[in-house]
């Protein structure tokens, strides 16, 4: 009985603690993210993919849906300069959205078939730049640039990031069409760009 009852006890303190940090942690809001090809379930992938990484460091993940829809209609829209938003915007959006952080970038993917052996076999290689926006510090507080993941990888890399990406990778077959190959390709290259940052690092 004492020892189921203190069993109890570790376990509400375990929820509690992972309650706290959470809390601690703050809101965090996925965009704005552009794309350069890939379809619309690989790109749809890529946002799951990094609403788990996030919540896996903690974070309360706001919903996708509304982030999008603030996206759309936010005026003025965000501006660029050199590719990246300007810090402006960032702020006044993740004030728009009340996110403690956004996460934002630029995904792309390269889908092409090679020969190996007796036959065609298609590779994805998915580009990511991938950064954080601290609204509090009022500054980008980590980010990645040009991290590839290819579709064949080897499986060195898939274990460096396995705890990372906690949902099971894409499989991927011989032959048919390139929507898991890119899928795959993202996951990857998400997992290589967040690595640092879920493991504690700043830039």
């Amino acid at each position: 009985m004492v020892t189921n009852r203190i069993a109890f006890t570790l376990a509400g303190l375990g929820m509690l603690t992972s309650f706290v940090l959470a809390q601690n942690s703050g809101s965090i809001a996925i965009g704005p993210i552009s794309y350069a090809d890939g379809n619309k379930t690989s790109r749809e992938l890529a946002v799951e993919t990094i609403r788990k990484i996030v919540e896996h460091k903690g974070y309360t993940v706001l919903p996708q849906e509304r982030i999008d829809r603030r996206l759309e209609s936010l005026q003025p829209s965000i501006a660029y300069r050199k590719g990246a938003p300007v810090l402006g915007d960032l702020a006044r959006f993740a004030a728009t959205v009340h996110a403690s952080k956004l996460v934002f970038g630029k995904i792309g993917w390269h889908t092409r078939s090679v020969w190996v052996g007796a036959g065609p076999k298609t590779i994805s290689t998915a580009t990511v730049d991938i950064a954080i926006y601290d609204a509090n510090r009022d500054s980008v507080t980590y980010e990645k640039h040009g991290i590839q993941g290819r579709s064949d990888e080897k499986e060195g890399t898939l274990k460096l990031i396995a705890d990372v990406i906690v949902t099971p990778f894409v499989t991927v077959v011989s032959g048919g069409p390139s929507t898991p190959r890119e899928q795959r390709a993202v996951q990857i290259a998400l997992g290589k760009a967040l690595e640092p940052w879920v493991h504690g690092a700043r830039r």
